[in-house]
């Protein structure tokens, strides 16, 4: 998964939503294989987001996301993070943003 990172990110209507910066693991007991990513976007206050890519689709250099750029923008927004897992209480709350419960295995 790490050749994700520098992709640009699209979110549902096939926009242009920010660059892919960190790709990250969910915790093991998730159940959730297909991870998130951090993204960078802004030209003047950078900020980045963390995007959960289940039922994400690489599209040429691009991965696009079945979510909305208002939602993308409102998720969790994390200082850079230490490994590439996830800590559990950050997991429960980027798949609560997305999907509206932690999905737990």
């Amino acid at each position: 998964m790490d050749d994700l990172i520098g992709r640009h990110l699209r979110d549902s209507g096939n926009q242009p939503v920010g660059k892919i910066t960190a790709v990250y693991q969910y915790p093991t007991d998730m159940n959730a294989p297909w991870g998130a990513v951090a993204i960078s976007h802004g030209l003047i206050r950078r900020s980045t987001h963390l995007v959960d890519l289940e039922q994400a689709a690489l599209e040429g250099e691009a991965v696009r996301v079945p979510h909305t750029r208002q939602i993308i923008n409102t998720a969790p927004n994390h200082p850079p993070m230490v490994g590439n897992t996830l800590a559990d209480h950050h997991a429960v709350e980027v798949r609560t943003h997305y999907w509206g419960a932690a999905q737990p295995a």
